[in-house]
């Protein structure tokens, strides 16, 4: 356990002087004009911030799983929603310094821009209980972080551990739903 939880210090310390060394460690993006010098900045900002909710999402890969109600979620063992605020977090926190607190529940965390055009770092969520009567209507059932090239990652109760994992779910959920929390945060 010592050993995960220092492996996921030291990933995210790699991911911070990373960041700081390419000088992303920048004030949070904000609007700039199409193609200048601040729109490149504000983009390989929006990227570095990016990159490191990734960077923070892969050092839980193999914790395992456990369902946790509430903010009572640890590092340790984490559910889905708890994978989706340890990484936002720790990731936003890493490369600007701030970090970004999610919603502690599903319902809560899809609050912010969905996006048909994902980029790694929004979260991804899934309503893989087709017998709840509501798709995608208030009562979805998983979710993870959106890493890129059709790739999430999230905390998998069936696997019982944090996996990489297709974002079709194996060809069980086609129609995902993808929310970008960074850009409305000022990320």
């Amino acid at each position: 356990m010592l050993l995960r939880t220092s492996r996921r210090r030291t990933a995210i310390a790699a991911t911070a002087a990373v960041a700081a060394l390419t000088g992303v460690l920048a004030a949070p993006a904000t609007a700039a004009p199409s193609g200048g010098p601040a729109a490149v900045s504000d983009m390989a900002a929006q990227a570095g911030v990016r990159q490191a909710v990734v960077n923070a999402a892969k050092a839980y890969l193999g914790t395992p799983y456990k369902l946790e109600y509430g903010w009572t979620c640890g590092t340790a063992r984490v559910d889905c929603e708890c994978l989706n605020r340890h990484a936002i977090w720790d990731g936003t926190k890493a490369a600007t310094g701030r970090g970004l607190q999610l919603d502690y529940w599903l319902q809560g965390q899809i609050k912010g821009r969905r996006t048909t055009n994902p980029r790694p770092g929004d979260l991804i969520f899934w309503d893989t209980d087709p017998n709840d009567g509501i798709r995608y209507g208030g009562d979805l059932d998983h979710t993870g972080v959106y890493i890129g090239n059709g790739q999430a990652i999230d905390a998998n109760a069936s696997y019982g551990r944090v996996k990489y994992d297709a974002v079709t779910l194996g060809g069980t959920e086609r129609d995902p739903i993808y929310v970008d929390v960074l850009t409305p945060n000022g990320y």
